[in-house]
């Protein structure tokens, strides 16, 4: 192994309470988690969502690893085919709301990166993984460079709604076509200013991605599929009305 919406901001349960852990199968208690929303929440869902690419030869893309819920389920469930592999990235040092007050004591950030990598050690195709532990933009720049294309891509890192949509559009460009791109997070709103919630970002994405995509909202989440553009542009007829009315624009 070479070697940042999480969650709905709720408390993590620590790894030895057994109450309320009954959605955890037998197999995946063998990863030490201290929250379990991946599992709780939309875990059913995506063994529902990704069985057609069960098998397949896939790469995948996780932008914010954390602890390694997703990341396991994923080396479990997507990489079976001999060819297929998981870029992971992450800083583990956790989002802006894990720095606040006594969070990153709550979310013990400090042993994040420790938690991840025992836990990804416990999966069989664990050799498939390269960890890139960087910013998501850093990261996300390195691949494009080197013309990486993913089938999968899951985007769960920062909150803040600039690097949801950079991570976003920069991981669109890498994107194959008919491939999935997963965004969590959707509903999460942990500040009252809009710019530091996910949810603008996926929106103005999806707005701009428009031509280009078929979404279907699961729980928090919104699942894309990129596809060939099915709205072409059509040209202005009429020169007076090439630039938008003053009214009609952006208010700053």
């Amino acid at each position: 192994m070479n070697v940042n919406p999480t969650s709905l901001d709720q408390a993590p349960v620590p790894a030895t309470t057994e109450k309320g852990l009954s959605f955890m199968s037998s197999e995946r208690a063998r990863f030490t988690f201290r929250h379990y929303w991946f599992d709780e929440v939309i875990r059913a869902d995506w063994e529902r969502l990704t069985q057609p690419l069960h098998g397949k030869k896939l790469q995948v893309l996780e932008i914010g690893c954390f602890e390694g819920a997703s990341t396991t389920w994923i080396l479990d469930n997507l990489m079976s085919h001999r060819e297929s592999t998981l870029t992971s990235i992450d800083t583990f040092e956790g989002g802006m709301e894990h720095q606040e007050g006594d969070k990153a004591n709550k979310y013990d950030i400090a042993s994040l990166e420790g938690r991840f990598r025992a836990n990804v050690a416990k999966c069989e195709h664990v050799g498939k993984l390269e960890v890139m532990k960087a910013r998501s933009d850093d990261a996300l720049v390195e691949l494009r460079g080197k013309q990486a294309q993913f089938d999968f891509v899951y985007i769960d890192a920062s909150h803040v709604a600039i690097d949801v949509l950079h991570d976003a559009v920069m991981s669109w460009r890498m994107l194959a076509m008919h491939g999935k791109m997963v965004f969590d997070d959707f509903t999460w709103k942990g500040y009252l200013e809009d710019c530091y919630n996910p949810r603008i970002a996926i929106q103005s994405f999806l707005h701009c991605a428009a031509p280009e995509v078929e979404t279907k909202r699961v729980e928090s989440q919104i699942w894309v599929t990129r596809v060939p553009n099915h709205t072409h542009p059509t040209p202005n007829p009429d020169p007076a009305h090439y630039y938008w009315d003053e009214d009609a624009g952006l208010k700053l």
